[in-house]
């Protein structure tokens, strides 16, 4: 195990479960996985630690985490062409619908968002000093971003990270670690390669972008409460400057206490920083670029 991260097996148990076993060279937080379960349910695998004292003296965690139905996204939508696509992000708006924590989410912005945004503002990265206005003043907004609802956010919403049936509508939502909750709309700055993707190098929009694109957020806001999406209705400037600031932590990633970044996602940064929700721009193109 020298040297691995982790080391994952597909395990039939005699009672006909299949469960995922991971064994890991760093501890697995547990807590991310009963967070976002607590809000998302079935979507969710459960997660449990099997406790192993001679493997743990090793330096090795083992876990059990439920094995959902399903294929990985950017496997189950081969050959189903914008169809699937445009599926998957209604499905997926659907899900995260579910995702309310709190009416409020002022500790998120204090112990997760603030710190992050001074990071990326204290990093010496030469890629940061084009920014650096743009961040400051989203320092001074975060007191309004702090009222909007608390919600499940998950660190890496990728093709690989989500799962889908035959139908391209979403079974389940994996790989949970290192995410926490945060402001609404924050989380999902992944928009822009939910409904597009990055290829060669470069951002590609599709034919169906747009429709997969207002499909999702439709979707999001009919799933919850009336009275959180009547609160979000009534404030779509802080939700338009979530997605916003969800987009540059997303490029200006922060890890083990560094800031960095990538160079495909920072080549498409300007005209991410267009983009505006389909709530807010009404019959507008999603970027102004």
């Amino acid at each position: 195990m020298q040297g691995m991260f982790s080391r994952t097996f597909f395990v039939s148990l005699a009672d006909g479960r299949e469960v995922v076993v991971q064994f890991r060279t760093e501890k697995l937080d547990l807590n991310a996985f009963k967070v976002a379960k607590g809000a998302l349910g079935q979507f969710v695998p459960d997660a449990v630690a099997l406790e192993d004292e001679e493997l743990e003296n090793e330096g090795v965690w083992a876990y059990s985490l439920e094995r959902l139905p399903g294929k990985l996204w950017v496997h189950g939508v081969a050959g189903k062409g914008a169809d699937g696509r445009i599926a998957i992000n209604k499905s997926l708006g659907r899900v995260l619908s579910k995702g309310w924590r709190a009416d409020s989410s002022g500790e998120a912005v204090s112990t997760n968002i603030r710190p992050h945004l001074e990071a990326i503002l204290a990093s010496p990265l030469d890629e940061v000093a084009t920014y650096r206005p743009l961040l400051q003043g989203f320092l001074g907004k975060l007191d309004g971003i702090s009222k909007l609802p608390l919600w499940v956010s998950h660190y890496d919403l990728n093709d690989v990270n989500v799962l889908i049936d035959e139908s391209c509508e979403v079974t389940g939502l994996i790989d949970w670690e290192l995410s926490v909750p945060k402001p609404f709309a924050v989380g999902l700055g992944r928009i822009h390669t939910l409904a597009g993707e990055f290829t060669g190098g470069e951002f590609w929009m599709p034919d169906e972008f747009e429709v997969a694109e207002r499909a999702f957020w439709k979707e999001l806001f009919a799933g919850m409460s009336p009275k959180t999406r009547e609160m979000l209705e009534d404030n779509l400037d802080l939700v338009q400057d979530a997605v916003i600031l969800g987009t540059l932590l997303d490029t200006f990633f922060w890890e083990n206490g560094k800031v960095g970044c990538g160079e495909v996602s920072m080549k498409a940064l300007p005209k991410f920083l267009t983009y505006r929700i389909p709530q807010v721009r009404g019959d507008e193109p999603p970027y102004k670029m």
